[in-house]
């Protein structure tokens, strides 16, 4: 297991550096967040729709990169996005014990191209869900502990909790995610281990006060950047911002129900060039269709064959598995990160689906993993599901990585209208 997680993170560490700097220019949200992190440093105000931390990470690796370029502000990004497969992996094996099933996991978030995508650019989505995964593991750790023990982790539960809803208010699906499980666990036949009937005030109490005082504690950076403004009035504006954005605000705007189908993947970067020798135009008018010989394009795209069986097992998960712990986990997170976004009526993308869809990941590696009391054949089946998801990401890695394609090259790999 430790070799299996240090390859992981090889591999993962790999993937996100290598060609870090490729467009010296900034990168969809990046106009918005680079920017952000750099008026921190700068002590300018600013009026931003999310909670600051994210910001502050992307400041951190301002200042410790050198200045305001690519290599500046997307390393420290990159570096979060490699420990996303090894927590991942670690989740899953405190949920199972199964090596197998940990490592697999840990790998699907390592081949998926939406989590390596998001990972290059200064962008906030992969902070989140580092620390909301980080918080899980640390409160199922905790469970295993009793009095002042689990106090201890639990409080430290909360810190990444609060440190999650303090990127974007959607970190709160971890933490519904985990209090659903609570809930169950209390009133269904589970290990020992896995239910602690007598200490609910720890987290009933303890863990949202933790969450809320770090959460409050990091906004002071920003108030102090505002001094005229208090926190309420932050959060309301924040709030009716929100609400403000229609449903139809942008061209990449998805329901949440089609995001398990990736059905409107979005383009983060796109130009022409006529030959590979000249550098990439950042800026100017687009070339003409007719006189482009090659595209550069980043897409905001999971790994289709991932996504789909990833969807496909979340289903037989709930056949399969229910009656597990494991199941019971990774059901209910899933559900917890998905299904609030179906009150939401402002414009929403896929990338919003990045939290569910790591609990989709874990579910495959779970049906995978049972498959072997399965006939002969599913053996096959097992080996064309790695093979299909390999194949997938080396397919679809010049849309990850920014690779210069041919135009015929590239619509080849819009399977679907919409993904135009």
């Amino acid at each position: 297991m430790p070799l299996g997680l240090l390859l992981l993170w090889f591999f993962a560490l790999v993937t996100r550096f290598w060609g870090l700097t490729r467009f010296p220019t900034l990168v969809f949200d990046e106009v918005y967040f680079a920017r952000f992190g750099r008026n921190y440093l700068a002590g300018v105000p600013f009026f931003d729709a999310h909670p600051p931390l994210g910001k502050y990470l992307i400041a951190l690796s301002i200042w410790l990169g050198g200045g305001f370029h690519p290599w500046g502000y997307r390393w420290l990004n990159a570096l979060m996005g490699s420990l996303i497969p090894v927590a991942v992996a670690v989740l899953a094996y405190l949920l199972t014990r199964r090596s197998r099933v940990a490592l697999l996991s840990g790998l699907f978030v390592a081949l998926d191209g939406l989590f390596l995508v998001e990972s290059r650019y200064a962008l906030i989505n992969i902070s989140l869900v580092l620390f909301g995964v980080v918080a899980q593991i640390l409160w199922l750790w905790g469970l295993r502990y009793q009095g002042r023990g689990r106090s201890l982790w639990l409080m430290a539960a909360g810190m990444a909790f609060g440190a999650c809803v303090a990127v974007k208010w959607s970190g709160l699906g971890f933490l519904l995610g985990v209090g659903l499980f609570w809930v169950l666990q209390q009133r269904l036949p589970l290990p020992t281990a896995w239910k602690p009937p007598y200490q609910w005030w720890q987290t009933c109490l303890l863990l949202p006060l933790v969450v809320f005082g770090v959460y409050t504690l990091l906004w002071l950076p920003h108030l102090q950047l505002h001094p005229h403004q208090r926190l309420l009035d932050l959060h309301q504006q924040m709030f009716h911002f929100h609400r403000s954005v229609a449903s139809t605000a942008h061209p990449y705007c998805s329901p949440w129900w089609s995001w398990p189908l990736l059905l409107r993947p979005m383009s983060y970067f796109f130009q022409r060039v006529q030959t590979l020798s000249e550098a990439v135009p950042v800026i100017g008018p687009p070339l003409p269709m007719e006189a482009t010989r090659w595209v550069y394009a980043v897409y905001a795209l999971f790994n289709p064959p991932l996504l789909w069986l990833s969807t496909l097992a979340t289903l037989a998960l709930l056949v399969l598995q229910w009656h597990t712990t494991a199941g019971r986990f990774v059901l209910l997170n899933y559900a917890a990160n998905l299904l609030p976004w179906a009150l939401v009526s402002r414009c929403v993308f896929i990338y919003h689906y990045l939290p569910a869809a790591l609990y989709s990941f874990m579910a495959l590696a779970l049906v995978w993993e049972s498959s072997h009391t399965w006939v002969t054949w599913a053996r096959w089946l097992r080996l064309a599901i790695v093979g299909g998801v390999i194949a997938g990401f080396v397919y679809w890695l010049p849309l990850y990585l920014g690779l210069p394609l041919t135009p015929e090259a590239f619509f080849r790999r819009m399977w679907l209208r919409s993904w135009i």
